[in-house]
């Protein structure tokens, strides 16, 4: 159970003391959570610390809410335990036990429960942002209102600033804008164009300040690759010329070539004559013709040549270098060219893109981190939001630190930068950090993230601690001097030891230094159980050329397709077989104990999920993709186009065969042929074949509906109505779909919200840019989970299976060069676009060195993430197309690394995989229960088809004045009569409420004051007659206790009995500590003289108090009595008459007619 608090043992206790600052090194699986976790308690234990001095960062928003449900189950424990158990847990977490300790720990849920915002502050770094900029908008000068931009905003909002930069370029005759977008779109293609503005987008620093890049940019240029401002192709046609070119290299070859008589020989000769006869600005030009004559194509020496004459490989190796000097200096000239106009038009867009973030009050995730870090180190703000921030934040704990980038560092140093020097170290105030982080799962590279950060923040914390301590010894010897204590934690409560065993082999053959760390690693110490690594023989698409394969996935690789068919076959057998797994309890595998992880998020993983669901495995949709792709997203959209335009034939083609219609193929072959001049929806609806004219009959209805609905209610009406359409769905496509379905609800909602409502807006604002659909893939659900390993992060499965490992790193890294600011020493990152072959030289082909050894660490540390999810069992595994199969996996591939470690070439035979090698072994077979082995129907809940019967109407309250139609003592009255009667009866009533607080001499006069001002209608001789009525009650010793200090005047009264809501106001009530008497006021001229006399509704209305004073007195005596004015007499109705009246109160719903004063 997350409330439960293990014993903390070794480092993990050293780590959550309270006092200390702590720099903490987790490897995966070793309880970094419950640590942190522990932290928290630790630091809420201590005697003077409040829950709103501490700030927690994680990394996502799932740890984030892990971490927080973690320590509120535990406090909410804590409130009810037993003195015992307590102790035995404040023990468990290092803490004193003592009473006072207990006494804090059972008053720390409330204490947090009203900490300001509701709770501990368990942030991610932009959430916090986020927090911090609306605490201090004016200082951030953040707009009010201002919204963070989701995805498809952010897709909707760069189309229309590139459409908008287009038209003003095309109306202001801005031809150097438009003639860079065109160039970059032959070079790269259309789709790459927004891409490249979008990064330009993000290098906001480029764009801003003192040192910010403004047009024209050439010279900018040329410094950054190390050109002169004025460097042109004439300056490579200069390196061509006889005085910087090594000709007497280049006429010992020609000399070579000449003595040699073959045809090579001759054409080499030609070659260098003929160049060597031209200018410098032809020589450039023609520059390229050594290739082949007198080089091999690939710029090296010819071997027979070199064999022949020895002498002329030192000549030709001259001759190259003078060549790379021209071709190096020409490749930078050119890229300078295509570079300039590419940052030009990408400041252009940057700008515009800022300007109409803030016109439509949007800021996204880099904006928040920005401005926030911009806030903090503004020096004329920042000392006053820090000095209000430290008073909020004492105690500061990061999780998941080697995936914090650099601006969010600064955020945190910003917070901690006088934690132990200066004013933030004031009147001696305990302050700390606790970092908890790990090099090895350092993989977010792609978001701006490096655990080169990581290891800088650390180096840089121990710094200031370190100067803090020693200045602290020097002046204030007084004061406990502290320093980074730094621990690391290897033992894993998570993976069995041979798993382990496995992960410190493989970091030893690859490296440690290959994945980054500056020393080796301390070994893992895995749990005493059973474990198994297995590696599979890769899977290869030999007969690839040709293969029509399946035909609604014969556009994948085959070799991809039979991994899938793989792989689920593979987990059928276990779930039919058994699999047996012994962590927690012994038993065989079920679906929710495998997880399926690819390197990238590519059509492998959802031809994977496919694949399961044909084999009857229940599984998950993968962990992240895109709206429009899903299929049930893709019929729907089919559905909706089709309703704005039934000529559309291929939508309604989609339509029609998709699962809400349910047509094959060849049902639309056979009914949809036509002559081509005939639209589909005509061919159909002049059709006489039953199906048709069925099917035709609900396209019409969707038509009807589309005429009248909004697009939400339409495809709500789609999903739930005739034609059952999420049903037809998920019965076709599996429960996965039921996600993407949802989240086409909430788009079409977000669309209703922002625009004006239209079936085609929809579709246009839709397409125009898709939002990025994310499962949360819990551990809870009895599902086979297919996800990457980045979103593996922070997960865990008893058998994991590694789908993808035969794969090689990428080759084309996204590239950027490091520029100096001028006017400072600090450095900063100018983005490159897409490059390719000549034109990385220079800076660039280091950067791009640069970038791919980064890469391929990250690489390394991937495998290193993915191998650590599994509990258990590792299955690592690939496939090869025909191509790479002759070659085999790549050297740098995960399968390649790993192979070694395994015995034995040929391996253990598998009929599945034709082999297969083995490191450990499994658990004891177990039997196995009884298993579907065929697909199961999903069963629907009764509910689904059962009709909703009509919906009950909302009680409503039934008035004990009202309860029935009033057989009242009088006779019936003449309306003029019966109003006089009426008035009558509320004067006394109101006289009755107030006179009992008037002292006694004092009641006559107040009365009649009181009548002539409110009844000055009525004549002198009638309001006396009032008065004297009501003044007879109060002087009758019979009613002192009614009318007594302790007796209660116009009390309302509400309770729920039986289901039925009762309301009134009662005249008059006496409560006592074991009774209640209410009394009502009767005024009629002739009352009843007993009770045999009193009308049969007075009796139920005062049952109905009775009975709603018995619900809100539970355990007292309730008595019920009627004062008659006109007598004056008090008639008490009996328990009997009470009991016979309640048994009478209708729980339906009526309306009840207003009886006559009585």
């Amino acid at each position: 159970m997350s409330g439960e608090v293990h014993e903390l043992k070794g480092e993990q206790r050293l780590a959550v003391d309270p006092d200390e600052c702590v720099w903490l090194s987790a490897s995966a699986g070793t309880g970094k959570t419950q640590v942190l976790s522990a932290r928290v308690l630790r630091l809420l234990l201590k005697p003077g610390n409040d829950p709103s001095q501490i700030l927690c960062l994680t990394f996502t928003k799932a740890g984030a809410a892990e971490m927080a449900v973690r320590v509120n189950d535990v406090l909410a424990r804590w409130v009810r335990m037993d003195d015992i158990q307590l102790r035995d847990e404040l023990k468990n977490l290092g803490a004193s036990a003592d009473p006072e300790t207990r006494e804090r720990a059972r008053s720390l849920f409330a204490s947090v429960l009203d900490t300001p915002g509701g709770g501990l502050r368990i942030n991610t770094i932009h959430a916090f942002a986020q927090w911090l900029l609306s605490a201090f908008p004016q200082e951030a000068d953040i707009q009010p209102g201002s919204r963070a931009l989701d995805d498809r905003q952010r897709d909707l909002l760069s189309c229309e600033v590139l459409g908008d930069m287009l038209v003003a370029a095309r109306e202001q005759g801005d031809q150097a804008t438009l003639d860079a977008i065109a160039a970059f779109s032959l070079r790269k293609g259309a789709d790459a164009v927004r891409g490249w503005l979008m990064t330009c987008a993000s290098a906001s620093h480029l764009w801003y300040g003192s040192a910010a890049w403004q047009p024209p940019m050439r010279p900018r240029v040329c410094q950054l690759l190390g050109l002169a401002s004025s460097a042109s192709a004439e300056d490579a046609a200069a390196l061509c010329a006889d005085d910087v070119f090594d000709m007497a290299a280049l006429r010992s070859a020609l000399a070579t070539f000449a003595d040699w008589n073959t045809k090579t020989g001759q054409s080499g000769t030609e070659a260098i004559g003929a160049w060597i006869e031209r200018d410098p600005v032809e020589r450039l030009a023609t520059i390229d013709q050594f290739f082949g004559p007198v080089l091999t194509k690939k710029g090296t020496p010819l071997a027979n040549l070199v064999k022949r004459d020895p002498n002329h490989a030192a000549d030709i190796e001259r001759v190259i270098a003078s060549i790379a000097r021209v071709k190096d200096l020409l490749a930078l000239v050119e890229l300078a060219e295509l570079l300039t106009p590419a940052l030009e038009v990408g400041r252009k867009f940057a700008l515009l893109w800022d300007a109409a973030k803030a016109r439509e009050g949007y800021i996204d995730f880099d904006d928040q981190i920005r401005q926030a870090a911009q806030l903090l180190g503004n020096a004329d703000m920042a000392d006053w939001i820090r000095y209000k921030l430290d008073r909020q934040f004492d105690h500061i704990l990061i999780d998941e630190a080697q995936d914090t980038n650099a601006q969010q560092w600064d955020i945190i140093f910003a917070l901690i930068g006088d934690y132990f020097a200066g004013a933030g170290a004031r009147d001696n105030k305990l302050r700390t950090l606790f970092t908890v982080g790990d090099y090895k799962q350092a993989i977010f590279g792609f978001q701006g993230t490096s655990p080169e950060n990581f290891e800088a923040a650390r180096e840089r914390v121990e710094k200031e601690m370190s100067a803090a301590a020693d200045n602290a010894e020097a002046l204030r010897a007084n004061i406990p001097v502290r320093r980074l204590q730094e621990y690391g934690l290897g033992q894993s409560f998570r993976t069995a030891a041979p798993v382990l065993d496995f992960v410190d082999q493989a970091i030893g053959a690859i490296g440690w230094d290959k994945i980054g760390l500056k020393q080796a690693p301390d070994p893992h110490i895995g749990q005493d159980r059973p474990g198994l690594v297995t590696l599979w023989n890769p899977v290869t698409g030999a007969s690839e050329e040709g293969d029509d394969g399946d035909e609604e996935d014969s556009w994948l690789a085959r070799h991809d397709r039979l991994m899938a068919d793989n792989i689920a076959r593979q987990v059928r057998r276990w779930m039919d077989n058994g699999f047996p797994l012994v962590k927690g309890s012994k038993r065989n595998a079920g679906p929710g104990d495998v997880m399926v992880l690819v390197r990238k998020r590519k059509e492998l993983a959802s031809l994977i999920v496919a694949r399961l669901y044909s084999a009857g495995v229940p599984v998950a949709g993968v962990d992240r993709l895109r709206l429009g792709n899903p299929l049930a997203v893709r019929d729907l959209m089919a559905a909706l186009r089709f309703a704005a335009q039934p000529l559309d034939d291929l939508s309604l083609a989609n339509l029609l065969v998709s699962p809400i219609m349910g047509w094959s193929q060849q049902d639309l072959l056979d009914h949809g042929y036509r002559d081509k001049k005939v639209g589909l929806w005509e061919h159909l609806a002049s059709s006489e074949t039953p199906m048709v004219q069925q099917t035709v009959e609900s396209l019409k209805k969707i038509l009807a509906q589309a005429d009248y609905e909004t697009p939400q209610a339409l495809l709500h009406w789609i999903l739930t109505g005739p034609l059952r359409g999420r049903r037809n769905l998920i019965e076709r496509l599996g429960r996965e779909a039921n996600d993407p379905i949802d989240e086409l609800l909430n788009a079409a909602h977000a669309y209703s919200v922002d625009h004006t409502i239209s079936l085609q807006g929809l579709i246009q604002w839709f397409d125009a840019g898709e939002g990025e659909l994310k499962r949360e893939a819990g551990e809870s659900s009895d599902l086979v989970r297919v996800m990457t390993v980045h979103g593996s992060k922070g997960l865990q499965s008893p058998i994991v299976i590694l789908a993808d490992a035969t794969g090689s790193p990428g080759s084309s890294p996204d590239i950027s060069l490091e520029e100096t600011t001028p006017g400072s020493d600090q450095t900063r990152k100018v983005p490159m676009p897409g490059l390719s072959g000549e034109q990385i030289a220079g800076p660039v082909a280091a950067a791009k060195e640069a970038a791919l050894a980064a890469d391929l660490e990250e690489h390394w540390r991937l495998l290193y993430v993915a191998m650590t999810r599994a509990e258990e069992a590792l299955f690592i595994g690939g496939s090869l197309g025909s191509r790479e199969a002759k070659k085999g996996p790549g050297e740098d591939s995960w399968f390649a690394r790993l192979k070694p470690l395994f015995e034995g070439d040929e391996g253990l035979e598998d009929d599945l995989w034709g082999a297969r090698w083995e490191l450990g072994a499994r658990a004891a077979t177990m039997p196995v229960g009884n298993r579907e082995t065929t697909k199961v129907a999903i069963a629907l809940p009764e509910w689904v088809t059962k009709p909703i019967g009509p919906e009950p109407r909302p009680p409503r309250p039934l008035a004990p004045s009202s309860a029935g139609d009033e057989q009242a003592a009088d006779p019936p009255l003449a309306p003029e009569v019966a109003r006089e009667a009426a008035r009558r009866g509320i004067l006394i009533h109101k006289l009755l409420e107030r006179l009992p607080d008037v002292p006694h001499a004092d009641r006559a006069i107040r009365a009649s004051a009181w009548l002539a001002k409110q009844a000055a209608e009525l004549g002198p001789a009638s309001r006396q007659e009032i008065a004297n009525s009501a003044l007879a009650v109060l002087e009758d010793s019979e009613f002192a206790a009614i009318f007594g200090d302790d007796a209660l005047a116009e009390v309302p009264l509400a309770a729920t009995v039986d289901g039925q809501v009762i309301a009134g106001v009662a005249d008059r009530l006496l409560i006592t500590s074991d009774a209640v008497t209410v009394v009502d006021f009767k005024t009629a001229r002739r009352p009843p003289n007993s009770l045999d006399q009193v009308p049969a509704s007075t009796i139920r209305q005062m049952s109905a108090y009775v009975a709603a004073l018995e619900t809100i007195y539970p355990g007292r005596a309730v008595r019920a009595a009627l004062l008659y004015t006109q007598t004056p007499r008090m008639i008490e109705i009996p328990a009997e008459a009470l009991a016979a009246g309640k048994s009478e109160l209708s729980t339906k719903q009526q309306s009840f007619a207003s009886l006559p004063v009585e």
